[in-house]
């Protein structure tokens, strides 16, 4: 009988080989590519200062759109400190292989020094992800619904038209009877509470915590927050379709023409975007850069272009946010060791009886 940490040791290790035949096999492709990559980069040397500056204000705007959804959500924290909540958990999941679990550790982390209560915070994780599914597919049924008022359906159109609203439907169905079922939250409570206890006994922090007590708070807030949905619907909608703006402007601003029309580009983002959901590897890295690239290319746009601009679209939505992620955990990390240094050191100044009654 194979014991639980055999199995994790055997995860980990398919894990690790996992990722190092991606890097190898990414590896080769970049070395295969070399010519192509390097006429793409000669290409966005000839994007103009005001190209420039207007990505740098639509990737800003993004980052705050999605961090300016995470602060209501929250609740009472400032705008910088969800930027930070926001920025520091993207960085670990698109930059960490299977980063999800630490990215969602490290924004509790900084959302609890914030004063957010756990509930709140689990309410937030989870409509939020929950708003980000709906936009990642409602995104591609409005592009290809828009495309086909301009050219005939074909089969495969109507395909992934009846594809995306069985999808959108069933998830309605799903997290309606999820969120109104009793029964369910006790199961969950109780799942909850074995694999808590069983994760205690391993790290002694846990135990003082017991997040099944929380299951059914979050679902009387995600209930609540079922009956007005637009507004986070909306917003982060919104915050992806601007994704796929900085990667038109960036598009426009290598050169490419009329060769690409607005609403052709647009059901290829997203019907590519969300096809890079599935993607093993963190990102999509090197399987979203190849699918949108394929995608252009069919579309009519020369292959150093597409890669050109999707070179620039990634930079700007993949790399950047791992860069200021991991600045802003930098500066978390550094305010709080500091915190702790004066707590510590005022701790040592107090009488013997004092200090052992704040201990």
């Amino acid at each position: 009988m194979t014991i639980p940490s055999e199995r994790a040791a055997r995860t980990a290790t398919l894990r690790i080989v996992a990722m190092a035949v991606l890097a190898v096999a990414l590896g080769a492709a970049v070395y295969l590519q070399r010519g192509l990559i390097g006429d793409a980069i000669s290409q966005i040397g000839k994007l103009s200062m005001l190209t420039i500056v207007g990505l740098v204000v639509l990737a800003t705007y993004e980052r705050l759109s999605r961090a300016g959804i995470m602060r209501r959500m929250l609740g009472d924290v400032s705008l910088g400190r969800a930027v930070t909540i926001h920025d520091v958990g993207n960085a670990v999941s698109k930059g960490v292989p299977f980063g999800g679990a630490l990215g969602t550790a490290l924004r509790w982390s900084i959302a609890r020094d914030s004063g957010v209560p756990t509930t709140r915070f689990a309410t937030t994780l989870v409509a939020y992800g929950i708003a980000t599914t709906f936009a990642s597919w409602l995104l591609p049924l409005i592009a290809l619904l828009i495309d086909l008022t301009q050219r005939p359906a074909r089969l495969t159109d109507v395909a992934m038209l009846i594809g995306i609203v069985v999808v959108l439907v069933l998830s309605v169905v799903f997290w309606s009877v999820v969120l109104r079922s009793e029964r369910l939250e006790g199961w969950a409570s109780r799942q909850t509470r074995g694999v808590w206890a069983r994760l205690a006994r391993r790290i002694t922090a846990c135990r003082s915590h017991d997040p099944a007590s929380g299951i059914g708070a979050v679902r009387l807030e995600l209930l609540e927050m079922a009956k007005r949905p637009w507004w986070i619907l909306t917003r982060t909608v919104a915050a992806q379709a601007c994704g796929a703006v900085i990667l038109l402007v960036a598009l426009r601003g290598v050169g490419v023409g009329d060769e690409l029309g607005a609403t052709e580009f647009f059901r290829l983002f997203f019907l590519t975007h969300l096809l890079g959901t599935f993607a093993p590897t963190p990102g999509g890295i090197g399987v979203v850069e190849a699918g949108l690239t394929g995608a252009l290319v069919a579309a009519g746009v020369t292959a150093p272009l597409a890669l050109a601009g999707v070179v620039v679209y990634r930079l700007l939505t993949y790399v950047t946010p791992i860069v200021l992620g991991a600045v802003l955990y930098a500066v978390w990390s550094s305010r709080q060791a500091r915190r702790l240094a004066v707590q510590a050191a005022e701790a040592a100044l107090l009488p013997g009886p004092q200090r052992a009654l704040n201990s």
